[in-house]
C-alpha cells in the first residue's frame, strides 16, 4: 500500500499588502491579504516540517504586526508537534519568513537546494538590495546548521521520503523549490511563493517577487498544474489568505489541506 501524508498549514496569521506587490505589473491600488505559513507533513514516520516560519523578534524587525498574531511555537504546540522531534525540515527557499532557526529544530536535518544555498551565501548575501530578504541572523543559522552536520543539499529533484518530493523550479528565487506530497486524494503541491496566490494561476500572471527570470515563473507555475492535475483544492500557495477560507481549521491556526 502506498504511503500518504496528512498536511496541515499552520498560520501564524497575515497582513494587508498590495496586490502589486503579489502579482508582476499589477496596478497599485487594490489591496488583499498576505498570510503567512509553515506546513506540517504527518505521515508513518513522524513529522516533516516545511519551512520555519520567523520570530516575533524578526518579525518586528520587518514591520509585521506580530503583537496581532500567533507565534510557531504556539501553532505547532496547538498541532501537537514537540520541535525537538522533529528530524527533517524542507526548505522551500531561503527568504526571511522562510528561513528563521534561532534554535528550533534543534535535532533537525534541513533540506535545500543547492543553488538556493550558494546564492544567498555568496552574491545574495553580499548585495545590499537583496539582503532585504534574508534574516538578519541569516549567516549564524547557516554556520550552525553547517557546524552539526545538518545541511542536506540538493540538486534538482529528489524525494525525502517515500512519497515527499521536492523539485527545484526557480524564478521567486534561484533555488526555489516545490514540495509534492502524496495524500489520500492525490498529489499534493505545496507551491510556496512559486505561486503566491491562487489569483497567479488563474489569470496566468507570475509573482511580483521573482529574483530570477519570469519564463522560470511561467514554467514554476505551469509544472505546479500540472503535478495536481489542474485541481486547486491541491495545491497551497505561499501567501494567499484564500487558504484560510478554501480548507477547514481543525485547530486554532492549523488548517487541514489533506
Amino acid at each position: 500500500m502506498a504511503v500518504t501524508y496528512e498536511i496541515d498549514a499552520l498560520s501564524p496569521g497575515g497582513r494587508t499588502v498590495d496586490w502589486s506587490t503579489r502579482m508582476y505589473l499589477y496596478p497599485a491600488g487594490e489591496t488583499t491579504i498576505s498570510a503567512y505559513f509553515l506546513w506540517l507533513l504527518r505521515g508513518p514516520d513522524g513529522p516533516i516540517v516545511v519551512d520555519t516560519g520567523f520570530t516575533p523578534r524578526l518579525g518586528r524587525a520587518k514591520g509585521i504586526p506580530v503583537e496581532q498574531m500567533r507565534t510557531r511555537d504556539e501553532l505547532l504546540a496547538t498541532a501537537g508537534v514537540d520541535p525537538a522531534a522533529v528530524s527533517t525540515v524542507v526548505l522551500t527557499h531561503l527568504h526571511w519568513d522562510h528561513f528563521d532557526v534561532e534554535g528550533i529544530f534543534p535535532k533537525a536535518t534541513f533540506w535545500v537546494q543547492r543553488k538556493e544555498l550558494e546564492f544567498w551565501t555568496d552574491y545574495g548575501a553580499a548585495e545590499r538590495w537583496h539582503r532585504r530578504f534574508l534574516s538578519d541572523c541569516f549567516a549564524a543559522d547557516i554556520a550552525g546548521l553547517r557546524s552539526g552536520d545538518r545541511l542536506r543539499l540538493v540538486d534538482g529533484e529528489v524525494e525525502v521520503a517515500d512519497g515527499i518530493g521536492l523539485e527545484r523550479v526557480g524564478g521567486h528565487s534561484p533555488g526555489m523549490q516545490i514540495v509534492t506530497v502524496q495524500t489520500r486524494k492525490g498529489p499534493f503541491v505545496i507551491a510556496n511563493d512559486a505561486l503566491t496566490t491562487y489569483r497567479n494561476l488563474r489569470e496566468w500572471t507570475p509573482p511580483a517577487i521573482h529574483l530570477c527570470s519570469i519564463a522560470e515563473c511561467l514554467a514554476a507555475m505551469d509544472r505546479i498544474r500540472t503535478l495536481a492535475g489542474g485541481d486547486e483544492d491541491r495545491i497551497c500557495p505561499g501567501h494567499d489568505g484564500e487558504v484560510w477560507k478554501r480548507f477547514p481549521e481543525v485547530k486554532p491556526g492549523v488548517y487541514r489541506l489533506a
